[in-house]
């Protein structure tokens, strides 16, 4: 015989909600570890995000780089790992919130799916732990310029330093890039090592120090290169250093003292891409072969050397090394975005449209994989795609002009090969009002003017 229902008492009723408050809390806050363990695992990425952009880029970057500064890299990586997993926390409070408000017939079954969801979200957490426990970096000698600043010293005047190492340099030692340029500035004279001399003249530097992406100071390591009164002074896995001074003979890498053969793998790897920048080749490619010697089969050194490969224009290497990267590691975007590339390069333009169609879905605001995507387009003959592609490229590039310039003549190109005349000039004629050299000018002009000849009427 069943026992008569009777009401739970207030006190029951109370004790029931907390123990239920505090079960999801749990829920929620076991998801959310879960699936921030990979990005604190992941110290590298959290740096690289720390040292992209520039001081004025504000937002999230500029959070993590003030806790790098005022609490370390561990616990910066820690809160940015935390903001990314955030959502899950919430989404959980709100499933089971809501499972509980169901009508009793099915508040059981809803809860019983929310605890279902809640260990498969924190099954998937933990997995990608996993994955990326292998490829983690914890030496911050290998994520940030530490041995470049060392290198600094004690030098007191104006040291001029790249847009995309700012942020990196600036949580570190902020006092080098207090003693720099203005933050618009630097982008400016990269371009132009013309305007770099004057702004040197005008006031002078005392070091010149270059990392993060160093394509983008190119012009200007050229130039001090083969300036009488600047030598390199250092270079590392992190980028160069440059002193005012006579000539000097070039400077060797020295090899921090690292506990693991894949640290030491890994900072050969990235000094390869330091000594290709300076010109040195030789030297470069030595570095890459020890870094795949040590560590043969690690996605970050063979995408590192997958990386060597693509600027010195060795595609077919590139492509392997890409390939046996993403075999060890198959979600890395690097590696993905240089075996699109170098797709793209040996003429397989099908597959790098592939490939960067399935970036730009995953990376729509990633401006070098919405170009790639375009250039992948144009390649395989897909030229709506490649006209949206770099519309939107348009977009993002809002605040960077001489950037926005390129791509209306690439629109104008795109628009004019798919018989789109008024579309093709508009974009023309917004490149030249842009800042063009005279060669390009010329050739946007005649552009315009083959377009317009073949609107004219034929007959008389």
């Amino acid at each position: 015989m069943s026992r008569p229902y009777s009401s739970p008492t207030p006190a029951q009723t109370i004790i029931l909600h907390v123990k239920n408050f505090f079960l999801t809390l749990l829920a929620a806050l076991v998801v959310t570890i879960c699936q921030a363990v990979p990005e604190t695992f992941d110290l590298a990425g959290t740096v690289r995000h720390v040292g992209a952009g520039n001081l004025g880029a504000g937002g999230a970057n500029a959070v993590w780089a003030l806790t790098a500064r005022l609490l370390g890299w561990g616990a910066a990586g820690a809160a940015r790992a935390a903001f990314s997993a955030w959502p899950w926390f919430v989404f959980i409070l709100i499933l089971f919130f809501a499972a509980r408000r169901v009508t009793p017939a099915w508040r059981r079954p809803a809860v019983a799916a929310a605890w279902a969801i809640a260990f498969a979200a924190s099954v998937h957490g933990l997995w990608s732990a996993w994955v990326a426990w292998p490829a983690r970096v914890d030496d911050l000698r290998l994520v940030a310029p530490v041995g470049l600043i060392e290198s600094v010293g004690s030098q007191t005047q104006r040291i001029f330093i790249n847009p995309s190492a700012r942020i990196a340099v600036a949580a570190l030692n902020p006092g080098l890039v207090e003693r720099g340029p203005a933050e618009a500035a630097p982008a400016d004279l990269l371009r132009s090592p013309a305007q770099w001399r004057a702004e040197d003249r005008q006031r002078p530097f005392s070091a010149v120090l270059l990392t993060g992406r160093l394509a983008e100071a190119k012009p200007l390591i050229q130039h001090l290169s083969d300036s009488p009164d600047w030598f390199l002074a250092s270079v590392d896995n992190q980028g160069l250093l440059f002193l005012r001074g006579d000539a000097r003979p070039e400077p060797e890498v020295r090899v921090p003292d690292f506990t693991s053969a894949r640290d030491r793998a890994i900072f050969h790897a990235q000094a390869a891409l330091s000594l290709d920048a300076a010109g040195l080749k030789t030297r470069a490619s030595r570095a890459a072969d020890e870094a795949l010697a040590l560590a043969p089969d690690d996605s970050e050194v063979l995408m590192l050397a997958a990386s060597l490969s693509a600027s010195q224009n060795r595609w077919e290497s590139a492509k392997k090394l890409a390939l046996k990267s993403l075999a060890v590691r198959p979600s890395g975007f690097e590696a993905t975005c240089l075996l699109a590339w170098a797709e793209l390069e040996t003429r397989s333009a099908e597959n790098a449209f592939e490939i960067t169609s399935g970036l730009a879905r995953k990376y729509p605001d990633d401006q070098a994989v919405i170009l790639l995507h375009a250039r992948a387009a144009r390649a395989s003959k897909n030229l709506v795609v490649e006209t949206d592609a770099l519309e939107r490229l348009l977009r993002l590039a809002k605040n960077d002009p001489e950037s926005r310039t390129r791509i209306h003549i690439y629109l104008g190109q795109a628009w004019a090969q798919r018989g789109f005349p008024d579309q093709a000039l508009q974009n023309y004629r917004q490149a030249l009002a842009g800042s063009l050299s005279p060669a390009e000018s010329r050739e946007v002009t005649d552009a315009m003017e083959i377009i317009q000849a073949k609107r004219l009427p034929t007959g008389g």
